[in-house]
């Protein structure tokens, strides 16, 4: 196992331990599944075990390459991690809120994609309103 955490960064051993403790997921007690914005909201808890608020815009970049391939999945999330890629190029550090926005973001936007709407389906004559 020691050599498995070898060639680990520490982003991601505490990313793996907060995904495995539930620690990633604030207010849920339940298990679910890790999502993008989780692998973002690691960074402020490696920050903090370092001593420090901030998180470095090279740290940001790195994490967000990582979240890349899932946010593909829904074009407002790639449009979201493409722009804060480019915003990492002009700054040298961010702070555990922008973060926290930032993942709560790029969540809602995967999860808007995965909801089921019909839109292809045509309305009943129920949901017809006439005004009469």
């Amino acid at each position: 196992m020691d050599r498995e955490r070898e060639g680990k960064s520490t982003v991601d051993r505490t990313a793996d331990q907060q995904v495995s403790t539930g620690d990633g997921a604030p207010g849920s007690g339940e298990d679910r599944e890790p999502t993008p914005g989780d692998a973002l909201r690691s960074l402020p808890t490696e920050a903090q075990q370092r001593g420090t608020r901030f998180v470095s815009a090279h740290a940001m970049q790195a994490r967000l390459f990582s979240v890349y391939d899932a946010a593909a999945a829904a074009e407002d999330a790639l449009v979201l991690v493409q722009q804060q890629l480019t915003l990492t190029l002009d700054r040298s550090y961010y702070d555990a809120d922008e973060i926290e926005s930032m993942a709560d973001q790029l969540d809602y936007l995967l999860a808007l994609d995965t909801m089921d709407l019909p839109d292809d389906e045509p309305a009943s004559d129920n949901e017809l309103v006439s005004e009469e």
